[in-house]
């Protein structure tokens, strides 16, 4: 066994799995269309008001979304995605995030530490592809709790929260933040947490009941990256899966056909 295949065979046990891409062409197809969007703007981003810079990322996430880049994504990462998945046939989710963070020392523009299935029936069996585009560092870059995708959801207290900002189908929530967060209370030893350390040009593929959320920004510029979800068709239930994406209207798993 190689270097890398021990490595992976670790990260494996901890419920994640990079993927190099095949080309940077997706990558740098995001990147034109971000900096497209945001080019015109200080590093920071902090001199826009909350209203006007969602708005932007929205514009933004839209032509991503227009482009079909998370379909772009698991065509050049594939091989890793079916091994990971067991499967050489899956579903992905058909509205992409793009996650533009700004240098806010609060959870006001990230989203705190959750796994899926607090959010759907069948969401459980997802995993997540996450790519970082730009300023992304060991310092910022998304938490995880190693193999916590084993821990039973029974076996998690969680408390419901309402967001002081975010409300359902508003432009907050269209970009991924949460109106009704659950806060974990106990049953995760957030003392365990790694940071997701991903490669330029690469994915990190991981389970979406492993629990992670975004750490806080504490560099001077806006951190941008993208995510989906995906899931195997062997494991995908079509009489509890979530049927249409509410940012989006379309409908939630779309096939994979490469």
């Amino acid at each position: 066994m190689s270097i890398s295949q021990e490595k992976n065979s670790d990260s494996l046990n901890h419920g994640t799995l990079s993927a190099k891409h095949a080309s940077n062409s997706t990558v740098d197809e995001i990147t034109y269309i971000v900096e497209k969007y945001f080019s015109g703007f200080s590093d920071s981003g902090l001199e826009l008001t909350e209203s006007k810079y969602f708005e932007t990322v929205k514009a933004a996430q839209d032509e991503l979304n227009d482009s079909n880049i998370a379909f772009k994504i698991v065509n050049e990462i594939k091989s890793d995605l079916s091994l990971f998945l067991r499967d050489t046939k899956y579903l992905i989710q058909s509205n992409l995030y793009l996650r533009a963070t700004r240098p806010i020392r609060s959870e006001e523009e990230s989203i705190g530490w959750h796994r899926e299935s607090f959010y759907g029936p069948n969401l459980e069996a997802c995993a997540n592809i996450w790519t970082p585009i730009k300023n992304v560092t060991k310092n910022n870059t998304l938490q995880y709790i190693p193999g916590s995708h084993l821990i039973e959801d029974k076996d998690i207290k969680t408390k419901r929260t309402v967001s002081p900002k975010t409300i359902k189908g508003d432009v907050r929530n269209k970009i991924g933040f949460l109106y009704e967060p659950k806060k974990i209370i106990s049953g995760v030893d957030f003392n365990n947490s790694k940071p997701l350390l991903v490669p330029f040009g690469s994915s990190n593929i991981f389970w979406g009941s492993l629990i992670h959320g975004s750490a806080d920004n504490n560099c001077e510029k806006i951190r941008f990256s993208v995510d989906f979800r995906v899931i195997a068709d062997k494991d995908y239930n079509s009489l509890m899966a979530k049927k249409f994406h509410a940012a989006s209207n379309k409908p939630y798993f779309l096939p994979f056909c490469p």
